[in-house]
């Protein structure tokens, strides 16, 4: 996945997850096995007005990563033998959950003006 540009605070946790869901929905609608997700951002950059924020976050400790459960609603193509693309549109929200998650408190980073 590449980004032209992106603020570290914002933006990148979100497409991080999004793109990391996509490439697991991906291989198992095809029946690969996703090995790495790579991320490419252009222009990352931090406002001076998150700085106490991110420092905060880079002093967590982090805890397990948590696993990727996709619904058994969708189709495995390793089960199935069968390819069925249309997946990629009929996909919900709630076919994705996270087991094992953690998390600190929530931190909010004002919008740099």
């Amino acid at each position: 996945m590449q980004n032209r540009c992106r603020m570290k605070v914002h933006g990148t946790p979100f497409n991080l997850t999004e793109g990391a869901a996509l490439l697991s929905l991906i291989g198992r609608l095809t029946g690969y096995t996703p090995r790495w997700f790579t991320y490419f951002i252009g222009d990352a950059h931090v406002y001076e007005n998150h700085l106490d924020m991110l420092n905060e976050q880079m002093t967590r400790e982090p805890y397990p990563m948590p696993k990727l459960v996709i619904s058994d609603r969708v189709p495995e193509f390793a089960k199935t033998g069968v390819y069925q693309p249309e997946w990629l549109e009929l996909i919900e929200p709630s076919d994705f959950s996270l087991e094992g998650y953690q998390h600190h408190p929530a931190m909010t980073a004002p919008m740099a003006v």
